[in-house]
């Protein structure tokens, strides 16, 4: 099963035009996060041969506006998609949608099996800006072992990967996404680095709010088995 980066943004420039995010197709009928631009997140599937009206679950990592805010312009091409968010989202975020579209949303508490072998890992527990976040990421199951991906690890990189390893029991292929260590002390990076080598992920491919300190520890310590994102990418 493909996955493929279908949007991405991880520089100060960026984020200042508030095209931040990221979007991860899964096979043709899955999308993980919708970027922060529909317009974007449209125009890169366009570019790519990707099909919205094949897109029949979106699964949003968490609730921030540069992982929801494609939603909106791809439910207008494709109302019959289904939303799942975690049960811990906001009665206003799951209200927002219901009111503008005739949307289905699921909310998730434990693991749950989206389409063949794509997986929500179960809403996990953080603390962003002294408040309670709740956050899933999306598991693809090759066989022997997973593949994650993630939106921005508010519950900490090494919590995620620690709770897809107990969940799912299978060894981690692939971990692709934001790791929110921008603005991290390059020590505090080292040893996450360390558990994250600890926990045997074979590849990385870290974007978004990982931070390019930490992006180039990560380059330098899984050298070949680091992956450099783009958009477009099959991973």
């Amino acid at each position: 099963m493909k996955i493929v980066l279908i949007a991405e943004a991880s520089t100060k420039l960026q984020h200042a035009l508030r095209f931040w995010g990221l979007s991860f197709l899964i096979g043709e009928n899955v999308l993980f996060d919708t970027f922060s631009n529909g317009r974007i997140l449209l125009r890169n599937m366009k570019r790519l041969h990707v099909d919205p009206s094949k897109i029949e679950h979106a699964v949003l990592s968490h609730e921030h506006w540069d992982h929801t805010g494609g939603l909106e312009e791809l439910l207008k091409t494709n109302p019959n998609i289904k939303v799942y968010i975690c049960e811990g989202f906001s009665q206003r975020c799951e209200n927002d949608l219901k009111d503008r579209f005739p949307v289905e949303v699921i909310r998730i508490r434990d693991p749950l099996q989206i389409a063949l072998s794509v997986h929500s890992s179960g809403q996990i527990e953080g603390r962003y800006n002294d408040k309670i976040i709740f956050e899933q990421c999306l598991v693809v199951d090759r066989g022997e072992f997973v593949d994650v991906l993630v939106g921005c690890c508010h519950p900490g990189v090494v919590k995620m990967v620690q709770t897809v390893l107990e969940r799912f029991e299978k060894p981690i292929g692939l971990l692709a996404g934001g790791f929110h260590l921008l603005n991290k002390e390059t020590s505090q990076i080292s040893r996450i680095v360390d558990e994250i080598e600890r926990l045997n992920v074979k590849r990385i491919m870290p974007c978004h709010c990982t931070g390019r300190e930490a992006v180039k520890i990560f380059r330098d310590r899984f050298q070949d088995r680091f992956i450099a994102p783009r958009a477009g990418i099959e991973l």
